[in-house]
């Protein structure tokens, strides 16, 4: 079987977590690229990494590469394109473009020269067409352009990758998935000790983590992908693929979520119940100056509030107070944290062990970690990545 080229596209500062990722589920010739990786093996492949990446946003199929000097000659290649083994003539599809150092003077302009390309194919096929839909497109077409060269992807994804199907309701300063699944990998648990999250908010690290501990796949509570309207879409084999994963029944720790809010709570209750995962989440109303771990050694995973979109009186003494509750309650421990509140993170006032620059949605932040011992010195717990 000939090897398929793939794009997995995901958020800067994560494409070595995605390229490693990507070689354990079965990709060849893996290269890293800016916010992306690109990579290569069968097309059943493609099934497999939007099933089971925590890392990848969406996945884009490579189907034809080519160069050209005008909007004729880039017209005619993608014409020649069979989009009818993909798209049926009474489908819906949709164009999406990026271009640089182009002769186009708008991506937007070669996204139309797209879109009539493929619907004139239809037309001289078939006398009918398919219809543009940008909202919920059947199939949806990208073209990436640079300078006199050009590649046409299939998104296979269609929603992104992120909104994993177990969110029910959706907290004010939410915490993107990929970015809670990428926080809990940086910071080296492995399911060996019990995690904690002293300000759960929506639940999103804790599910996670418990996705990651218990083997869930990352696609596991989705409904749809893109491919699943292609005219290619191959039922036996997905399913064939999906009932090969091997979930684990149980773990020999638990995660600890904890919030001051009732509302927060009840927002983290609902997203955990949605993910069947009430037996290894347990939340508690509790202010995280006040909350101690059950055993130690022990993790703490969190997203503190850092005023972007929760309103804050004062950041400082607040992150101020984190540090002296995890300096106070926390031997033995480890903890990591995420904010873009760079000023507010000074004050926490103890020693990084681990630092990284990453995003969450557009907010870019600092993502520290760590060591908490009862007395002056100490080793570290956990060794990272």
């Amino acid at each position: 079987m000939t090897n398929e080229i793939f794009l997995a596209k995901t958020f800067a500062g994560f494409e070595n977590l995605l390229q490693n990722e990507l070689k354990k589920i079965g990709a060849k010739n893996s290269i890293p690229l800016n916010r992306s990786v690109q990579f290569e093996g069968d097309f059943n492949l493609l099934y497999k990494v939007n099933y089971y990446s925590r890392f990848a946003s969406r996945v884009l199929w490579q189907v034809k590469s080519f160069n050209f000097d005008s909007n004729e000659v880039f017209y005619k290649e993608v014409k020649s394109f069979p989009a009818e083994k993909y798209l049926s003539r009474s489908g819906t599809f949709a164009v999406s473009c990026t271009a640089s150092e182009s002769i186009f003077k708008t991506p937007l302009f070669a996204a139309l020269v797209t879109k009539d390309a493929i619907c004139d194919r239809f037309r001289d096929l078939y006398d009918e067409r398919p219809d543009v839909d940008k909202e919920n497109p059947e199939v949806q077409f990208h073209v990436h352009i640079h300078k006199n060269s050009a590649i046409l992807y299939l998104d296979s994804s269609g929603e992104s990758l992120h909104k994993r199907g177990y969110k029910v309701s959706g907290h004010p300063a939410s915490l993107n998935e990929i970015t809670a699944a990428a926080m809990v990998a940086l910071s080296g648990w492995d399911g060996s000790c019990d995690l904690i999250d002293p300000m759960c908010g929506g639940a999103t690290i804790l599910i996670e983590a418990a996705m990651q501990a218990l083997n869930i796949p990352a696609g596991y509570y989705r409904e749809k992908f893109g491919f699943f309207k292609w005219l290619n879409f191959d039922r036996y084999t997905w399913k064939k693929m999906m009932n090969e994963s091997v979930i684990h029944d149980d773990i020999p720790i638990d995660l600890y979520g904890y919030d001051c809010s009732p509302r927060f709570l009840g927002m983290a209750k609902a997203n955990v119940e949605k993910a069947r995962l009430e037996d290894f989440i347990l939340l508690h109303k509790r202010d995280m100056r006040t909350v101690k771990p059950q055993r130690t050694p022990a993790v703490l995973i969190f997203n503190p509030p850092y005023g972007e979109r929760l309103e804050m009186e004062d950041n400082n003494v607040f992150y101020k107070e984190i540090g002296d509750a995890l300096k106070n309650n926390f031997p033995q421990c480890k903890a990591f944290l995420i904010s873009s509140d760079i000023n507010a993170l000074k004050h926490i006032g103890l020693k990084t062990c681990f630092r990284q620059n990453m995003f969450n949605g557009p907010l870019e932040c600092k993502y520290y970690g760590y060591d908490l011992f009862s007395g002056k010195f100490g080793q570290p717990l956990i060794t990272n990545h």
